[in-house]
């Protein structure tokens, strides 16, 4: 019997232990680590509540120009390591029918990879938009991207074809994510689509990225979680979101750390499940 909630969650940080919009930069430039410090301070900042989005992804997109899409894929299913409990996490997702979504600034290549090659629930995504073009600079829509991620998972076969090194990165991104409080906005409009209502609804994060998000889902009703957070959010949410702590709307679980479980949310989608 499908479970009559919605769940929004984070990838970086929250799902995954890797930043993967700055480490798929490390991984594909090996011999020029100047683009993965440009971009790590870009995206330090950003994560911190101090740099707008828009100039945080030029900056860091610019840094990706020349990446081939096969280790774009092949970061995404090699490279990102998920945070503890995950499987177990996932694993009651699917077994409830909870609708799930990944609302992230993270690459979509990346949400596609994860979608088609990991062991995920089925989730809906909104993502920023790495652009992939061709040698002749024919830029590679969405729905074709995904389809050659899906092939390239799914037949190995395929996987030393010369159209995965030669689709490369633009440099330019696409933001799907405007800023903090788009979150809120996309997955509210996720959710109302889905049929259900707000006070049904959680959204988690771990950084400033998310503070927006989980505030106002919880000002509306719902659950915002704070989870593997930083010192950042933490601070921001005791002072902006005091009322809803103390009314249950939003919970801190586990601080940044090794120690952080995603088993330890479970308790919060169970609540929810049964409001």
């Amino acid at each position: 019997m499908p479970s009559f909630c919605f769940l929004s969650t984070d990838l970086n940080g929250t799902l995954v232990h890797a930043h993967t919009m700055q480490e798929m930069i490390r991984v594909g430039f090996p011999e020029e680590p100047q683009r993965f410090e440009t971009a790590s301070r870009a995206f330090a900042l950003q994560t911190d509540g101090k740099l707008p989005m828009q100039e945080t992804f030029r900056i860091a997109g610019e840094q990706t120009r020349g990446l081939p899409l096969r280790v774009a894929i092949d970061f995404a299913l090699n490279r990102m390591s998920f945070v503890d409990g995950y499987l177990e996490f996932a694993a009651f997702l699917k077994e409830h029918q909870i609708p799930t979504a990944i609302v992230s600034t993270g690459y979509s290549v990346t949400l596609y990879a994860m979608r088609h090659g990991t062991p995920a629930p089925q989730f809906m995504s909104q993502g920023n938009r790495l652009i992939f073009a061709a040698k002749e600079g024919q830029v590679i829509q969405e729905d074709e991207l995904e389809n050659l991620v899906r092939c390239y998972i799914e037949n190995p076969s395929l996987r030393s074809d010369k159209i995965f090194g030669s689709i490369h990165a633009t440099g330019e991104v696409a933001l799907g994510i405007q800023d903090e409080g788009d979150k809120a906005r996309i997955v509210l409009t996720m959710s109302q689509g889905l049929g259900i209502p707000p006070s049904q609804t959680m959204h988690m994060g771990d950084t400033m990225g998310d503070s927006l998000g989980i505030l106002a889902i919880a000002k509306a009703g719902g659950l915002g979680v704070a989870f593997n957070y930083n010192h950042a959010l933490e601070a921001f949410l005791r002072q902006e979101g005091k009322r809803e702590l103390e009314s249950g709307h939003i919970f801190l679980i586990d601080p940044k750390g090794s120690k952080s479980d995603l088993r330890n949310v479970l308790p919060c989608v169970e609540s929810l499940r049964k409001t």
